[in-house]
């Protein structure tokens, strides 16, 4: 719930008088297991229209727009259509609780909003450093192919010496230099861990979020990719970081993205792999579809269901994917339709209206980011990969299943005849390399731990013996 959507004007069809009651401020909160979210909507009335917007707190996000907002027949619904979410809610008898259901990408959740504010107990990220014993420079570099700007933090031990210096590559979706995700900073903790270790770090907020110049939008994997070149190059060309060794430390998208990298660029001398891809991206997703799905109480039937849709649309996107964006929006369209007609009317429930669904789906697969994303092929990369690499996931992660992953990124590295290559997957661990008893994404925001502290000093102490 933290991407952005355009926003439409709704007409309300009782006119703004019926709908008075709904304008203002209503907050509530979705019990979702092991990961309650604060949900506040703003009602407006703009030239007798509705409209909204929603704020995430605890996932940092706020203002989304929503695509409609009406009020009709006692009724209140609420769409963002880029998110998959759709509220629908009866004001009671006092007009000041809204008692409805929220549903998002195939899930549902009663959800009953007040106009009071909501009071949240205070978050708890013990391992936030909160003293730095070390030079933090703020700095700035050039993509010289996109023309933009990327802004970032360069971390060094107070008496400048090392040996070593990191580029730290987010995983998916616009991130800020801390990867925060879920009120955790996963970054600002490995940072600040591998500084006071001896080893320096440039961590730097994605194109076109927070400080980066730039667009986020439109942007594909391989336009990471020259980002993070582009940090590489930065770095070479500073006086004080001559003679150092510099490597890449991707997490998720991001440690598909190192080896890209790392296999067109010799100034890069190693790479540690967190989490990344190492099969091919379909597989991936359906991994990971399945298993969340099963993590979070989805019935098998529904799964399998999901699934088959699944295959359908990879196997449509690699067929036609040289077409004109019209026709695969057109031929994507038809197909989800198709499958939606054919779910049942629970799957249905769960999913929300046809319209919806269909748009939401049909705005991600069509998006360049996707579209280049499920036509990756690690292996493309991985094998010609020659430097050094540490490549390690958490057993209990289900958004890049580690079993698999691991072994296809060791197949690849093989094929390069690369000899220098440690895989170690970590026990209990999740997808962000928090210690935990399921995997399930939505246990990510209520563990106190950002980052393993094991597998954080097993990545140190790697680097630190690493002979370049």
């Amino acid at each position: 719930m933290t991407k952005s959507s355009e926003e439409k004007t709704s007409i309300n069809p009782e006119g703004i008088g019926a709908a008075e009651k709904v304008l203002g401020d209503w907050n509530g909160v979705l019990e979702i297991p092991g990961m309650p979210l604060l949900i506040v909507f703003h009602i407006l009335d703009v030239d007798g229209n509705l409209q909204s917007t929603m704020d995430s707190p605890d996932q940092g996000a706020n203002g989304i727009p929503m695509n409609e907002t009406t009020y009709e027949d006692e009724q209140l619904k609420i769409v963002a259509t880029s998110l998959g979410a759709e509220y629908t809610a009866e004001l009671n008898e006092a007009g000041d609780s809204l008692v409805g259901v929220f549903k998002q990408n195939g899930m549902t959740w009663d959800l009953i909003m007040t106009r009071e504010e909501v009071e949240r107990e205070e978050v708890v990220r013990p391992q936030e450093p909160k003293d730095f014993p070390y030079i933090q420079e703020e700095v700035k570099f050039k993509n010289p192919k996109g023309g933009h700007r990327l802004a970032g933090t360069l971390t060094m031990p107070n008496d400048g010496k090392f040996e070593k210096v990191v580029v730290l590559i987010s995983g998916s979706g616009p991130q800020d230099r801390n990867e925060e995700v879920l009120t955790h900073k996963p970054f600002l903790v490995l940072s600040d861990h591998l500084t006071r270790k001896g080893i320096a770090v440039l961590r730097y907020d994605d194109r076109g979020v927070a400080e980066s110049e730039g667009e986020f939008s439109g942007a594909t994997s391989k336009d990471f990719a020259d980002d993070a070149a582009a940090a590489v190059a930065y770095l070479k060309g500073r006086n004080d970081m001559k003679g150092k060794a510099i490597g890449l430390v991707g997490h998720s998208e991001g440690g598909m993205i190192a080896p890209i990298v790392a296999s067109e660029n010799k100034d890069v001398d190693f790479i540690v792999l967190l989490a990344g891809p190492g099969i091919e991206i379909p597989e991936l997703l359906l991994l990971q579809q399945d298993k969340i799905g099963e993590a979070e109480g989805m019935p098998e039937a529904s799964r399998k269901t999901m699934q088959k849709m699944a295959k359908d649309i990879f196997a449509y996107i690699e067929a036609n994917y040289d077409l004109p964006e019209e026709q695969i929006t057109a031929g994507l369209t038809e197909l989800v339709e198709k499958h939606y007609d054919n779910f049942t009317e629970e799957e249905k429930q769960m999913l929300g209206t046809k319209e919806n669904f269909i748009n939401q789906q049909t705005r991600m697969l069509v998006s360049e980011w996707y579209l280049y994303f499920t036509q990756f092929t690690p292996d493309d990369y991985l094998s010609k990969v020659k430097c050094p690499v540490l490549a390690v996931n958490g057993e209990l992660d289900l958004q890049v299943t580690s079993k698999e992953n691991l072994e296809g990124i060791r197949k690849s590295l093989a094929k390069a005849k690369n000899k220098n290559v440690t895989i170690h997957e970590f026990k209990g661990l999740n997808h962000l390399f928090q210690k935990t008893t399921t995997g399930a994404p939505s246990e990510y925001a209520m563990l106190e731990e950002t980052f393993n502290e094991e597998a954080m000093n097993f990545i140190s102490n790697w680097l630190l013996s690493l002979k370049i």
